[in-house]
């Protein structure tokens, strides 16, 4: 089959035998594709984002991992999930070909066989290919519910934007997803301050929307993006009364939001207003931040009691204790007696670059990632992350990926 100049594919070859790659190569490139060729497993997962194959021919026995734990990853991954892959073996047993149709293997050819076979079948898997990327795209993983969470307290110089900020970066970091923060801190939000961002418009632009008006067109106005994965909604240029918006516009808007991204970070205000709790009752996870001083405590058992009354169940609500001065606090036990629970996560002390990072625009998970407090957030990150992503590694793993890992099996 020939492939035409509108249908150039890739493919990636991974095979440590140099043979196979001189007997396949020439009549693929006679039919037109273009091939990548490898002889690990594990630069073949490292090699498919910066390629982004079409098709993939595996050799089920690699030097280093096996072509089974190649596909596992490929098919657990929404990224690479559609890209067809072909086993090449010596093994001609039943057993290893059901398993290997069973993890998710498009075609099977045994050692030897002719390269015109191999183009054949390669053939076939291209129009199926076409057709799943094509049915990806139309059901792409940003048209679903987000994995989503607020951040919030009732006592200010918590560090609530900063966090917000730092743990959208920390998810963006660790899947490549798209993440999607927004600041509904009408007073005085900082999230594109702190972003080093300019946004072309805020919740300024629906003061006066009804719900009725709501659509997505709007709410893709309304999204500013930073870069192609990282989003985010501004806050006001000017205070805005915190009645502004009905309960209902809040209802509507929140549902439209959530299927912008994979990730949807909430930066809210210190209050319990129409609009806070109309996020807080929205999103999966209520992260309540807390400092080791008697004034926080107080207020974090006073928004506990509220949760409760506008029914936010204990078990979505995640506590963090940020260290924002070093000084003897509250010990973390005498904390956790008053709560009746553990504290979730706890963020160690870190003024220098946290301090730097709000003046400079400069987020420190990006600018420091080796520093404490940055590596506490990744580890965050991954801990509230979806069980979807942590069941398998990914294809390939992202640096912020490595690094949580490393430490995870420390």
């Amino acid at each position: 089959m020939l492939i035409t100049k509108g249908d150039y594919m890739r493919i990636l070859l991974i095979e440590d035998e140099l043979f196979y790659y001189k007997l396949i190569a020439p009549e693929l490139k006679k039919a037109g594709y273009d091939l990548k060729y490898v002889r690990t497993g594990k630069k073949g997962l490292d090699t498919i984002p910066s390629y982004e194959p079409d098709m993939l021919i595996v050799d089920l026995r690699l030097p280093d991992i096996s072509g089974f734990e190649i596909v596992e990853r490929l098919r657990n991954d929404p990224d690479y999930n559609h890209i067809p892959v072909i086993f090449i073996t010596t093994q001609n047993n039943l057993e290893t070909k059901l398993k290997a149709f069973d993890i998710g293997a498009d075609d099977y050819l045994v050692k030897p066989f002719q390269p015109e076979e191999l183009v054949a079948r390669l053939g076939i898997l291209a129009r199926r290919g076409k057709i799943m990327r094509l049915m990806q795209e139309m059901d792409d993983g940003s048209s679903g519910e987000a994995t989503s969470m607020a951040v919030h307290s009732l006592r200010g110089g918590v560090g609530l934007s900063s966090l917000a900020l730092n743990l959208s970066l920390a998810f963006q970091q660790l899947w490549v997803k798209k993440i999607l923060l927004v600041d509904t801190v009408f007073a005085a939000g900082q999230i594109a301050i702190m972003l080093n961002a300019t946004p072309r418009t805020t919740w300024d632009s629906m003061v006066g929307i009804t719900e009725d008006e709501i659509d997505d067109e709007l709410i893709e106005e309304l999204i500013c993006h930073k870069s192609d994965s990282i989003s985010y909604v501004a806050a006001p240029r000017t205070p805005l009364a915190t009645d502004s918006f009905t309960a209902n516009f809040w209802k509507v808007t929140l549902e439209k939001i959530k299927t912008h991204s994979n990730f949807l970070v909430f930066d809210t205000a210190h209050d319990f207003s129409d609009a806070t709790i109309s996020v807080l009752t929205a999103v999966q996870r209520v992260l309540l931040v807390i400092t080791p001083d008697m004034a926080s405590l107080r207020a974090a058992v006073s928004a506990l009691e509220v949760y409760d009354k506008i029914g936010i169940r204990s078990d979505q609500i995640k506590l963090i204790l940020n260290h924002t001065v070093n000084i003897a606090g509250i010990k973390t036990p005498q904390m956790e007696k008053v709560f009746g629970r553990e504290i979730d996560y706890v963020l160690p002390y870190e003024p220098r670059e946290v301090f730097r990072a709000i003046n400079f625009g400069e987020p420190f998970i990006l600018s420091r990632p080796d520093i404490p407090v940055s590596a506490a957030i990744e580890d965050m990150a991954y801990d509230l992350s979806d069980s979807s992503y942590k069941s398998l590694p990914p294809a390939s793993p992202s640096a912020a990926w490595k690094r949580v890992n490393e430490r995870l099996n420390k």
